[in-house]
């Protein structure tokens, strides 16, 4: 996905195939609720993360942290 589409609000999907979450300084509990083609709602950037990281809210309510390239508009 675009990183300039990435807004607040945004329905998206996670994409099949996630990518690494090596050097994303984020709790543990938001690294575990990534989901592989899930959807879900933007609900801001992750601080300290340049933009790049996101906090994506599943349907279930878990909220997990997404890179702008791992997800798109649903």
């Amino acid at each position: 996905m675009n990183l300039n589409s990435v807004k607040p609000g945004l329905s998206v999907k996670t994409s099949f195939n996630l990518g690494s979450t090596r050097g994303m300084l984020i709790a543990q509990k938001h690294l575990d609720a990534r989901k592989p083609n899930a959807e879900g709602v933007i609900k801001g950037w992750v601080p300290g993360h340049g933009g790049d990281v996101w906090w994506v809210e599943h349907k279930d309510g878990s909220v997990g942290a997404y890179s702008f390239d791992e997800f798109n508009p649903a």
